[in-house]
């Protein structure tokens, strides 16, 4: 059964949530456990956002045809004196397709956001992973006089 530009949202919406990283207190840094579970997180939700571009596209391609089917039929009934006129007959019969298309679009986009998020926060989480594991480093090294 094919989905909707709203499920889709709601999959991002989730999923956004799930990757969502609350900053650490003032003053603290986060612990190496702590990154490597934020990274594994991000990661689950990597594979996720993948499957997810790809149902948000096939959602996108799948409403742009009923839209083009709806836009041909209306164009064959579409009476009218002039050009105008027609052209308003079909934008008027096609409303619900074109709404519905649009919504498409929009999940669509939505759905690249998050996997550019998901791209986003891995490659910080890296940084910081880098970042933290120099600290303990420095903490860890004997000062030499």
């Amino acid at each position: 059964m094919p989905h909707s530009a709203a499920e889709v949202e709601g999959w991002v919406a989730k999923m956004r949530q799930e990757i969502a990283i609350e900053p650490p207190a003032p003053g603290t840094i986060r612990t190496p456990d702590e990154i490597i579970f934020q990274l594994e997180r991000v990661d689950s939700v990597a594979n996720k956002a993948l499957w997810i571009v790809k149902e948000a596209d096939r959602v996108r391609g799948d409403a742009a045809e009923v839209l083009l089917r709806a836009k041909s039929k209306a164009q064959a009934g579409a009476e009218g004196k002039n050009a105008a006129e027609r052209t308003a007959a079909v934008d008027l019969a096609t409303e619900q397709e074109r709404a519905e298309e649009a919504a498409a679009q929009i999940a669509y986009r939505y759905a690249k956001g998050l996997a550019d998020l998901v791209d986003s926060r891995k490659s910080s989480l890296q940084t910081q992973s880098k970042l933290v594991l120099a600290t303990y480093q420095l903490a860890s090294n004997p000062r030499r006089a």
